[in-house]
């Protein structure tokens, strides 16, 4: 079957996005006859959805809220704590730090707040001056003495927050010059350290009160109240709230820096993606993070949604996978070319038409095309089920027996090659998918079965490395030192190498990269990196992940940063409402 191309393409407001040039003649459809092609709906990205913010405020419904869904319940909003994305968006709302990172994902100081930033020549102390007049929601002023507080009590033994502590160890002193000047030394030089800086910061005033009483900040009446009426320095201050239902967040018209368009912020629980849509359409509802991909192309055609609202979409930075365990403990993957039978194998159009309509992009590697660490020399194995055949016959796997399976004499003993894809059950597309590869690799006489299972177990599974051959998917991070406990040796024990890769150029380029500090140099370790990884297979790379979002068709200023619409500065700060005559 020919397969028609698929290009990347730049549409209004400078989004890079995938998708497929021409329509399948019909024959081509998915076996339901429904075939969907994003880039000719008039509703996806319109320009109108991108206009940044006029200069006549006349314009804008400066009164206007503004109603995100959420799809579960932020279980507290205490920075420290935070362990989900949904909790991450509340917070990061209510609490603004001195550093933050932009749409591409890149480190910067945060100019609402610090007046100057230094670095040293040998990369080990950092001053940050922040900006006076600036103060917490209560009024107390926000200084140095908070953030020196907040460094000491992340690495507080007694403090229980394990998300915060790794990459604030490696700070050993933090201290304040003055009142609105603070000074951190990490004695290792090292090109990943300043994301170190990115520690969340909490009122001294507030916290220390309870100490003696509660030494984790968490237990107890009086943390408990802070954890769910929490009181910031961001431009949103926290006004009202109930569980599972909504948590509402007033403007703080004494905010000193940039303030935002929305006067509120209502953040709508409702875990149900249909009744998220339904609520959309009518209008309780102005943004959808995420929609399903059947959502987006199927279910967005009817006449109230396109009253409501306008749809938006990115090839995100994640990207779906097969992992394949090569430690030893199954005779499959150890060898190359079997690695490269499996990637050759799965038939990525199709599940690329059946899963996520024409929404995602095939992956190459660990590296989205937008990234500055994205090798473009990487050449992505193609579907080719006769090529992969032919390398399960060069590896030794031979049909024989007349059943129509592939065997090999290994040890004296005749094994079939049949293996089992684990999957978390909230993967999503993830039977779907694994039905699909069943299917492709029963027509070369491989047998494949699929278990899928609660996260905790999965993720158990994975880190004890039983299993030999699961379903996933990644964010490869904001920098590309955050995957070296994937790909490094050393991760599989204390890492996220569940296959047991191991090359040793791979190990020894992580460590150069963590201590280059010269861009350009930079970028071409990672691109190797890029390159290498993708050659030795250790994943059979799938798809990028879309990120396929709704919005009420008065909104305007959104931006797509590396992981969606949310998650970077300034986010929903710039967004604006149309008034309306």
């Amino acid at each position: 079957m020919e397969i028609k191309s698929k290009v990347w393409v730049l549409m209004g407001a400078g989004i890079l996005i995938w998708c497929g040039c021409d329509q399948p003649p019909e024959e081509e459809w998915s076996s339901e006859g429904f075939w969907y092609d994003p880039s000719e709906d008039r509703r996806v990205n319109p320009a109108m959805l991108f206009e940044a913010a006029p200069t006549d405020i006349g314009r804008i419904d400066t009164e206007a809220s503004l109603q995100l869904q959420l799809d579960g319940n932020p279980n507290t909003l205490h920075p420290f704590f935070v362990s989900s994305v949904n909790e991450f968006t509340v917070v990061n709302a209510i609490y603004m730090g001195l550093f933050v990172y932009d749409k591409d994902l890149q480190w910067k100081p945060n100019e609402d707040i610090v007046e100057s930033y230094r670095e040293s020549e040998d990369h080990t102390e950092y001053i940050v001056k922040i900006k006076e007049g600036f103060t917490w929601h209560d009024g107390a002023p926000f200084t140095a003495h908070d953030v020196v507080y907040s460094w000491g009590q992340i690495l507080a033994e007694e403090v229980p927050c394990q998300t915060q502590k790794p990459s604030t160890e490696p700070i050993t002193e933090c201290t304040a010059l003055d009142d609105y000047t603070v000074r951190y030394f990490q004695p290792r030089p090292l090109a990943t350290a300043r994301w170190n800086l990115l520690f969340p910061v909490i009122p001294k005033h507030l916290f220390e009160k309870d100490k003696k009483n509660n030494p984790d900040l968490r237990s107890g009446a009086y943390y408990n109240q802070l954890s769910r009426r929490p009181v910031g320095n961001g431009p949103y201050r926290w006004a009202e709230g109930k569980d599972h239902e909504r948590i509402v967040l007033e403007r703080w018209e004494d905010y000193a820096g940039v303030r935002p368009y929305f006067k509120y912020i209502v953040f709508r629980i409702i875990p149900d993606r249909n009744m998220a849509l339904l609520l959309f359409e009518n209008g309780q509802v102005d943004v959808i993070e995420r929609l399903s991909p059947q959502q987006f192309a199927r279910e967005t055609g009817s006449e109230s949604f396109q009253q409501a609202g306008v749809k938006g979409w990115q090839i995100g930075r994640s990207y779906g996978y097969i992992g394949w365990n090569m430690d030893g403990s199954n005779p499959f993957f150890n060898d190359e070319r079997v690695r490269y039978a499996m990637t050759q194998a799965l038939n990525v159009p199709l599940i690329l038409d059946k899963v996520f309509y024409n929404l995602a992009a095939p992956s190459a590697g660990i590296y989205h095309p937008e990234m500055w660490t994205f090798n473009e020399q990487v050449e992505r194995l193609e579907y080719d089920p006769e090529e992969s055949a032919g390398l399960l016959e060069e590896a030794g796997w031979q049909v024989a027996g007349g059943d129509g399976w592939r065997y090999k004499q290994i040890e004296g003993e005749k094994v079939r090659f049949e293996f089992t894809l684990l999957m978390a059950q909230n993967m999503a597309g993830g039977a779907q998918i694994g039905a699909i590869f069943q299917e492709d690799l029963k027509k070369i006489g491989v047998s494949l079965k699929t278990r899928s299972m609660e996260g905790p177990t999965f993720l158990d599974k994975l880190n004890h490395h039983e299993f030999q051959a699961y379903l996933g998917s990644w964010d490869p991070g904001v920098d590309p030192d955050w995957e070296g406990s994937v790909w490094q040796s050393d991760g599989y024990e204390q890492g996220r190498n569940y296959m047991g890769y191991c090359n040793g150029r791979v190990d020894e380029l992580y460590e150069r990269g963590r201590r280059e500090f010269e861009g350009a140099a930079r970028k071409e370790i990672y691109q190797e990196i890029h390159k290498l990884t993708y050659e030795d297979q250790p994943y059979t790379w799938i798809y990028q992940a879309p990120i396929l979002s709704a919005f009420n068709k008065r909104m305007r200023g959104v931006q797509f940063g590396g992981r969606g619409i949310y998650g970077f500065y300034p986010s929903f700060y710039q967004w604006w409402s149309v008034k309306e005559n």
